[in-house]
């Protein structure tokens, strides 16, 4: 550590840590702060502090001359120490900079984290920031991909549970981003046909204390503790550097890059919870509050608090964070979870709210694909429908119809023919709005093969006596539960998978395909596995269904040989006997329907128990794809009338 560095103000802007002629400036926003320190670490852990300088605003700044990139720093802040006034100012807390562009290592609890150990410096068991470094990183001129919406193929993965086991991958790559960057996940990526990957959350973020003391981890990373720096533990060495490779790989191989990012909440929860930045910064700014009661914290996420967008300070945290993602890694496009609390300025959800107008506007964020989980745990938090336009939102009620229709449902006909032309009384007003997501699975929820399988939710391992997890997912196990050797059952699920994906991956519009569910993986009928980091959630490779595989690649290769109209796709439908099909008029007919995907191609739907004989119009047509087990590629040729068997789907072309 040297003692005689050069100190100098600085400057309040950019926040966090940055790279300036001569040295590294220093800026974060506490503005009830009396004095805050910055805390330079050596090799051996110890520290240097220097008091930085305040400013109008609230936001203390500093410049250190000559300190090289790669500095581990943290923050410590005095003043008040008053939790049930809202005041967590303590300094013997080291504080992780919220705009800390990479940490040293992943973030692990530790009691002194906490308010009821009020005394202990937690420095030695907390990440630090790390300064950044010159980027020189090559992109080797890849371009990101732009593909349109309405062709758009997202594949939700995990980066660890994608590539954790996979054979082909070497072991030290396995569950890390240069796994993903590997050929043989491009490779499996690129024959599949899927346009966008959309990675679970890479922010850096901690388990919650609770999962900890029963064993388990926060799996899946909804659990922010930064919004700048990659998650360290899925890198060999340089999180930074590893990101950029994976992302430039994808490029390379023509898939776009979605992070689902997580603003809605941190990992400081309430005020029984950890004290790692923004709650002992600036509370009463960053956090949602109830009225009269600072010291308490409103929670429309069920993860203990609600990030308030209302107030500047935070709206510029997230937009400042999109940028960085933006312009430093080449995101093409976010999922905000939880996104309903991004359109609260006040309690009130608003698509005029502040965050919505500002993200239109930045030029940084103009072609970016935005997708909207839109809803939380907050009042009238449910808001399909209503995000503004430029936005994508997740369909729900495609997900929720597509599966009823092939469980058998009565009277799920005429919904079924809304979801497949993209809910239009839902998306696709006239007057703006956002567009729908199709989906049938996503990773909170059942996979695909246990949606077949399982009735009920059986996620004991959870450790919350199997309260956890959707209670309703209009599943069917088609005669047993779990696992069965029972030849019939095993086909009709089989059949349900390739009806329910087929489905999915021809309708128009822009599709979200879960990882897994194209090789049938299972989660064993855990629907929230969110804290199961081992088997149940990793892909196994070893275990993959390859002609569910194979149907799926030639759903997509339909999909991509424009099999469908974007602008009249669904618009006509018949039933079995040739006659039109009006869904809203007649409710009472069997789930049994005759689509058409363009004036050559018909998608043949049966969800009746019986087989059932379409009346075609006249010509010559052929088989190009049908969900029946035994013959799931026979090119055989039909004339005036085609019999589909109960429970299965084909698509015919007219040549």
């Amino acid at each position: 550590m040297n003692p005689n560095r050069q100190y100098q103000p600085g400057r309040p802007f950019p926040l966090g840590a940055s790279q300036q002629a001569g040295g590294t400036n220093f800026a974060v926003y506490s503005p009830k702060a009396e004095r805050v320190l910055l805390c330079l670490f050596d090799d051996d852990n110890q520290e240097q502090q220097i008091r930085l300088t305040a400013d109008s605003k609230g936001v203390w700044h500093g410049f250190v001359a000559d300190l090289p990139g790669g500095q581990p720093y943290g923050f410590r802040v005095e003043g008040p120490w008053q939790p049930d006034q809202g005041l967590w100012f303590n300094p013997a807390k080291l504080l992780i900079d919220p705009y800390a562009q990479a940490l040293t290592t992943s973030v692990t609890t530790h009691s002194s984290f906490y308010a009821t150990d009020p005394d202990t410096n937690s420095a030695p068991f907390i990440a630090k920031g790390l300064t950044p470094s010159t980027d020189d990183f090559d992109w080797q001129n890849s371009q990101p991909p732009h593909t349109p919406w309405p062709q758009t193929l997202i594949y939700e993965l995990h980066v660890k549970g994608f590539t954790q086991q996979h054979p082909d991958i070497p072991e030290a790559l396995r569950g890390r981003y240069l796994g993903v960057a590997h050929p043989a996940s491009l490779n499996y990526l690129t024959a599949l046909g899927v346009t966008a990957v959309q990675l679970m959350p890479c922010f850096a973020f901690m388990s919650e204390s609770r999962l900890v003391e029963l064993g388990l981890s926060n799996y899946w990373g909804y659990n922010p503790v930064g919004f700048f720096a990659p998650e360290p533990r899925y890198a060999l060495d340089d999180a930074v550097s590893e990101f950029k490779t994976m992302v430039r790989a994808l490029h390379q191989a023509g898939i776009e890059v979605i992070l689902d990012v997580v603003y809605n909440h941190s990992a400081e929860a309430n005020q029984n919870g950890p004290i790692l930045n923004l709650k002992a910064l600036a509370n009463d700014d960053y956090y949602r509050h109830p009225e009269h009661s600072p010291g308490d914290y409103l929670d429309y996420s069920g993860c203990g608090n609600s990030l308030n967008l209302g107030a500047d300070a935070t709206l510029r945290l997230v937009m400042d964070s999109l940028r960085h993602w933006r312009q430093h890694y080449h995101i093409d496009g976010f999922r905000f979870d939880l996104a309903a609390s991004l359109g609260r300025d006040a309690d009130a959800f608003s698509s005029q709210a502040s965050f919505f107008k500002v993200a239109q506007q930045d030029p940084a964020l103009a072609g970016c694909k935005l997708i909207a989980e839109p809803w939380d745990l907050g009042p009238d938090g449910y808001r399909a429908g209503q995000f503004p336009a430029g936005w994508v939102e997740c369909n729900d009620a495609y997900r929720d119809t597509l599966r009823r229709f092939w469980r058998g449902d009565g009277g799920q006909l005429p919904a079924f023919i809304k979801a497949f032309q993209g809910s239009p009384q839902r998306y696709g007003k006239p007057s703006g709005g956002a567009m729908g997501l199709n989906l049938i699975t996503y990773h909170d929820g059942f996979t695909l093969a246990d949606l077949v399988a399982y009735e009920e939710r059986h996620n004991d391992a959870n450790g919350e006596d199997n309260r956890d997890g959707h209670g309703e997912n209009f599943s069917c196990n088609w005669g047993t539960e779990g696992p069965t050797t029972d030849a019939a059952i095993s086909a009709i699920r089989q059949r349900t998978q390739r009806n329910l994906l087929a489905s999915l991956l021809l309708s128009p519009g822009p599709v979200h395909l879960l990882s897994g569910d194209e090789t049938g993986r299972t989660q064993a009928g855990n629907n929230n596995a969110y804290c199961q980091d081992n088997a149940l959630s990793w892909f196994d490779w070893n275990a993959k269904d390859d002609a569910l595989a194979a149907f799926v690649q030639r759903c997509i290769a339909l999909r991509q040989a424009e099999v469908f109209d974007n602008r009249h796709a669904g618009t006509s439908c018949h039933l079995p006997n040739g006659q039109p099909v009006d869904p809203s008029t007649d409710p009472a007919n069997p789930n049994a329907v005759s689509i058409t995907l363009n004036d050559q191609t018909l998608l043949l739907c049966n969800a009746t128990d019986d087989q059932q004989h379409f009346i075609l119009a006249e010509g010559e047509w052929h088989v190009v794809l049908t969900s029946n087990d035994e013959e799931p590629f026979n090119a055989k040729t039909i004339q005036r009338e085609c019999i589909l068997i109960a429970r299965s789907l084909m698509v015919i072309q007219r040549h």
